[in-house]
């Protein structure tokens, strides 16, 4: 999705992107419509029975305290916290995208549902208002309530006219950002957002640390670091991974607060970041980004993904010797943090029995070997 994004910029384009939130989603599916639609798709016989068993005659009780309340039906839904649950429920939305004009793309993460198009400011935005007329009738159809209130609108492009669209005979909100699977993506695909939410946060877990975690060994707080701080700090790297070395200074300067604290806590004599990192057994959290973008790289190439990597890489074609070697591609100051185009320097650097070695896993042990002067 975020390489559309970066194409339509790069060539001049507007995006408009809205988010569709059905109200409890999960517990609100009517069970006759999955049932019918476990039908459609050719489940039948036992499984269609084990799956319908599953789902009817289930009742539930609220518990306070030691009182339990009296047994009620639960008329719709799909089990939350089972392993089916979320299956049976992209069975029910899979159909969805067969309801909507052509021209539209949308991306769908179990309850998650976002429509967008690339426009010059001209009537293809009217796709994009019949689109929601669909989701309207989509959701009538189906027995899902449409939440209008977290519904948002985002623009993205400098001279985008932000049409207004509606939604239930709404005008939709319109926001500067949106979290997005837990990233922050605003207008200008900065993630300035992002970056300064996932810092405040992980200078929060590592003071809860010092103050909750009562030792003076050192590998039990590196183990804490690693356990809830470092997570925080690389969820999805290689949608945000930095360009400017000033906010990957800024993400790095929390492992140095760490590191540093952490020594003078267990009374270890204090020494610079390079050492700290040896004697805590960490690496550069601006490595390990860089790590994560080449195993993905890795992946996309060597086809361990379902995406075909012709889409996204040039390969240069008279390099006999090195067959995957990426070729560059154009791109503008707005759209250098792309993955696709940040990853190609330092992918064509590595050796070349890194790039050719035989699975994914080796080759995230070779590149860990490789010094990327970070």
């Amino acid at each position: 999705m975020l390489n559309d994004f970066y194409r339509a910029i790069q060539e001049n384009k507007s995006i408009d992107i809205v988010y569709i939130d059905f109200a409890r989603a999960f517990d609100s599916v009517p069970i006759n419509r999955i049932l019918y639609k476990l039908k459609s798709i050719g489940i039948a016989g036992k499984m269609y029975t084990f799956i319908k068993n599953f789902l009817e005659n289930r009742t539930f009780r609220v518990k306070i305290e030691n009182t339990l309340s009296d047994s009620y039906p639960t008329l719709s839904g799909v089990p939350q916290g089972s392993v089916l649950g979320p299956l049976l429920f992209l069975i029910f939305i899979n159909d969805l995208p067969k309801y909507l004009p052509e021209g539209i793309h949308i991306k769908i993460y179990a309850d998650d549902v976002k429509l967008y198009i690339e426009h010059n400011n001209n009537l293809r935005t009217e796709v994009l208002s019949e689109a929601l007329s669909c989701i309207e009738q989509w959701s009538i159809l189906n027995g899902l309530y449409i939440s209008l209130e977290k519904c948002v609108v985002l623009y993205i492009g400098k001279n985008n006219n932000k049409r207004t669209y509606k939604l239930l005979g709404k005008q939709m909100n319109e926001v500067d950002s949106v979290r997005d699977l837990g990233i922050i993506i605003d207008s200008s695909l900065s993630f300035s957002q992002h970056y300064e939410k996932i810092i405040k946060n992980a200078y929060f877990l590592t003071h809860q640390i010092f103050r909750v975690i009562k030792t003076k060994d050192i590998n039990k707080l590196v183990f804490c670091y690693k356990t809830y701080v470092r997570p925080c700090l690389e969820y999805a790297t290689e949608v945000w991974n930095p360009s400017k070395l000033e906010t990957s200074h800024q993400i790095e300067r929390v492992q140095k607060f760490f590191t540093r604290i952490a020594l003078k806590i267990c009374s270890i004599t204090p020494r610079n970041y390079e050492e700290r990192l040896k004697l805590c057994k960490l690496k550069k959290l601006a490595e390990r980004r860089c790590i994560s973008d080449l195993c993905m790289t890795y992946k996309f190439i060597t086809g361990h993904t379902h995406l075909r990597p012709d889409k996204f890489f040039i390969f240069a074609k008279r390099n006999l010797r090195r067959k995957y070697l990426i070729q560059n591609k154009g791109y503008s100051f707005k759209t250098k943090n792309n993955f696709f185009i940040r990853v190609i320097n330092i992918w064509n650097k590595l050796p070349r029995e890194v790039i050719e070695c035989a699975n994914h896993k080796k080759f995230r042990v070779l590149a860990n070997c490789v010094d990327f002067g970070l």
